[in-house]
C-alpha cells in the first residue's frame, strides 16, 4: 500500500495545532531559525518613488546589497550594484552622461541598464578593457509610481505575486495614502510585533491626544486587562491571519500581586448603548504575509506595513493606509483631511512610531538571546517556524541565506542559478 502525502489543507491545520502546543510549553524558535537576518530574497521588494530618480543616478541600500539606480533607455527604472566593477568606486557618485547609462565619477567607465560596460572615455574609445566588465543587473518594475526590485537569484515571478492583496482585490482597491520611513530595527521585529497583541499593555500607557477622538481607542471606556491567547483564523500559502481570544475587561487578581490596574476610576465608566468594548477591542484579523507585510483591515480603510531590510540593523518601512475611492471631490478632500489631520498623526506615527518602535528599536532589544514564546505568541510562533519555510526561498533554493538552520542546498541553488 502506498502510503499518500497529506492534502495541504491537512498540513495546514497539523502545523496550527503544533504551534498552539508548542505555545503552551514555552516555545524557544528563535528570531533567525528559518527567517535570515537580511531578509528572503526571492521577491519584490519596493525601492523607490519613480519620481525621486532624476538626472543623477541614487543610490539604495536592500537586503545588505548596495544599488544604484537610474533611468533606463525606455524609461524604465534600471538597478545595478552600486560598485564599479574597475576599482570599487560608487557608481551612484557619478552622471548619467548619456541616455540610459550611468557613468563612474572615478575613471569614466559607462555601464548602460543591463549593467554591461560600454565605453571607458579617458581611456579610449576602443577601450579593450570596457567589453570585459560587467556589474550584477536587478530586474524592476513600476506600480502606481513605485519602483520595485527584484532581489532574488532566480527568475523573477509577475509583479502581482508579490503585491499586497489589497492592492488587488477591487473591493478595497481605492486611494492610497503612503508613507516611508526608516526604522532603527531588524526586519523581523516589526513584522512579529504587529502580530504579538501587545496593546493591552504598551498603547494603554500614557493617554494619546489622538485616542479622544475615535470610539475604539477610547478613553473613558472600559478597557481591556488580559486576552485569553491567540487564535489563528485563516492561513494559507504565504500568509497568516490571527485573532485575539476571549478578552477580560476591568481589572484582574493576579496571585501574591493583588489586582491590577489598582488605579484607573475612569475605567469603571458605564458605556453608552452604541459602543461594544468587546468588538473595539478584538479588532480585526491581524495578517502577516510573505516576505514581510503585516495588516490590519480597519473596516473603511486597510493598514498595511510592507517592511525592506536594509541591513541587519535597519529597515525600510512603507506604510500604506488604503481606502475606497471616494466618489465625489468633497469625498476625495475628506480622506485626504482624515488621513493627514488625523491617521497619519494619531495612529502610523504616534502609535507605530512613538510607541511600538521605541520600544525595539536598535540598542533597545536583544535579538541575540535566546526567546521564549507563549500564547500572546502563537502568530510569531506560526510566522517563525511554517510560514518562513513556505517561503519562495525555501521553495525555490532548499532554504534560505543568513537563516541558522537551514541554508539554501547548493544543488538546487545549482540548479536554479545555474552555478555550480
Amino acid at each position: 500500500m502506498v502510503e499518500t502525502l497529506p492534502r495541504a489543507s491537512e498540513t495546514l491545520v497539523a502545523q496550527e495545532e503544533e504551534t498552539n502546543r508548542e505555545a503552551y510549553n514555552a516555545s524557544q524558535i528563535g528570531p533567525f531559525d528559518y527567517c535570515p537576518k537580511l531578509g528572503f530574497r526571492e521577491y519584490w521588494y519596493p525601492a523607490v518613488w519613480k519620481k525621486e530618480i532624476g538626472k543623477r543616478p541614487v543610490n539604495l541600500k536592500m537586503l545588505g546589497d548596495e544599488l544604484v539606480l537610474f533611468n533606463g533607455k525606455d524609461g524604465k527604472v534600471s538597478a545595478l550594484s552600486d560598485w564599479c566593477p574597475h576599482r570599487g568606486a560608487r557608481l551612484s557618485r557619478g552622471y548619467c552622461d548619456f541616455e540610459g547609462t550611468v557613468t563612474c565619477p572615478y575613471h569614466g567607465y559607462v555601464f548602460d541598464d543591463t549593467g554591461q560596460c560600454v565605453a571607458g572615455l579617458i581611456e579610449s574609445p576602443k577601450s579593450p578593457l570596457a567589453p570585459k566588465m560587467r556589474v550584477k543587473n536587478y530586474p524592476t518594475a513600476e506600480w502606481e509610481g513605485i519602483v520595485f526590485v527584484w532581489m532574488g537569484e532566480t527568475e523573477p515571478v509577475p509583479l502581482e505575486e508579490d503585491l499586497p492583496w489589497e492592492f488587488l482585490d477591487s473591493t478595497l482597491s481605492g486611494r492610497k495614502f503612503t508613507r516611508v520611513k526608516e526604522w532603527e530595527s531588524n526586519w523581523t521585529e516589526p513584522v512579529c510585533q504587529a502580530i504579538d497583541y501587545h496593546e493591552y499593555y504598551l498603547h494603554r500607557g500614557p493617554v494619546n491626544f489622538w485616542r479622544l477622538f475615535h470610539y475604539k481607542l477610547p478613553f473613558l471606556r472600559p478597557k481591556p486587562v488580559y486576552t485569553g491567547g491567540v487564535k489563528i483564523t485563516e492561513e494559507g500559502d504565504n500568509y497568516v491571519k490571527m485573532r485575539q481570544g476571549d478578552i477580560h475587561f476591568g481589572h484582574a487578581e493576579y496571585e501574591g500581586l493583588g489586582k491590577w490596574p489598582k488605579r484607573g476610576w475612569w475605567r469603571k465608566l458605564g458605556s453608552p448603548k452604541r459602543f461594544s468594548p468587546e468588538k473595539a477591542w478584538a479588532g480585526y484579523d491581524h495578517h502577516v504575509q510573505l516576505p514581510s507585510k503585516v495588516g490590519v483591515p480597519g473596516g473603511a480603510h486597510q493598514h498595511i506595513r510592507w517592511g525592506v531590510p536594509m541591513d541587519e540593523a535597519n529597515t525600510r518601512m512603507w506604510t500604506f493606509n488604503v481606502v475606497k475611492n471616494a466618489n465625489t471631490i468633497v469625498g476625495r478632500a475628506w480622506q485626504s483631511v482624515w488621513y493627514y489631520l488625523w491617521r497619519k498623526p494619531g495612529v502610523v506615527v504616534s502609535v507605530n512610531e512613538l510607541e511600538d518602535l521605541v520600544v525595539f528599536k536598535a540598542e533597545r532589544i536583544n535579538l541575540e538571546l535566546p526567546q521564549k514564546l507563549g500564547i500572546l505568541d502563537i502568530g510569531v510562533i506560526y510566522f517563525r517556524r511554517h510560514l518562513a519555510r513556505r517561503s519562495r526561498d525555501f521553495q525555490r533554493l532548499g532554504g534560505a541565506h543568513g537563516c541558522l538552520k537551514q541554508p539554501p542546498d547548493p544543488a538546487r541553488v545549482a540548479e536554479k542559478v545555474g552555478t555550480p
